[in-house]
């Protein structure tokens, strides 16, 4: 069996997906209860921007890479995730949940969007007999590399003072990332 750019770039992007996706879940779930000091409940509820898009976006998003391909929906996630990073710039050390709402709704969006084209570039990579193979690569990526983004970010949100100081490297980290993740899905995928 030949693996491809194809599906090693779709697996990459799904990868960096889940750690910025994640990481960023971890980052907004920390400033809404240690900074805004909002309770668990409030915070959840504050969350449902990222959430809710997640989970209607899936099937918008599986007829979109039906007609056009993986690559329009991944693109459109990826810079989505791209300006919804760089959205946590706007976060200052006096700021309230509004400022982060912007955040979550290109994040959940982006990630709506991205989740079942990348799975499908992954899967479409591979031949018909390996696609239970080629869902379970891609699932382990997103997932192992979402645990390691959960690390990183609440690592760097750690040894951050302010804590905004912590999501603005963040930002630019994450902004980065998904920049990468577009350009490799033009690489890779078709």
């Amino acid at each position: 069996m030949h693996i491809g750019a194809d599906f090693i770039g779709a697996n990459v992007v799904a990868g960096l997906m889940n750690l910025v996706g994640l990481g960023t879940l971890l980052a907004l779930t920390l400033y809404l209860q240690e900074h805004l000091h909002h309770s668990a409940l409030q915070a959840g509820l504050e969350l449902m921007p990222v959430l809710l898009p997640l989970a209607v976006l899936g099937p918008v998003s599986g007829r979109v890479t039906a007609r056009f391909g993986p690559r329009l929906p991944m693109s459109f996630g990826l810079a989505l995730g791209a300006i919804g990073s760089f959205s946590l710039l706007a976060v200052q050390p006096t700021g309230r949940y509004a400022a982060v709402v912007p955040v979550e709704v290109c994040l959940g969006i982006g990630m709506g969007f991205l989740t079942a084209a990348v799975v499908n570039a992954a899967v479409a990579a591979l031949p018909p007999d390996r696609a239970g193979l080629a869902s379970g690569v891609n699932n382990t990526a997103r997932q192992g590399v979402g645990a390691v983004g959960v690390a990183l970010y609440g690592t760097a949100l750690s040894h951050s003072t302010p804590f905004t100081a912590g999501l603005h490297t963040l930002a630019w980290l994450g902004g980065a990332l998904w920049v990468l993740g577009l350009g490799i899905t033009w690489l890779t995928v078709e």
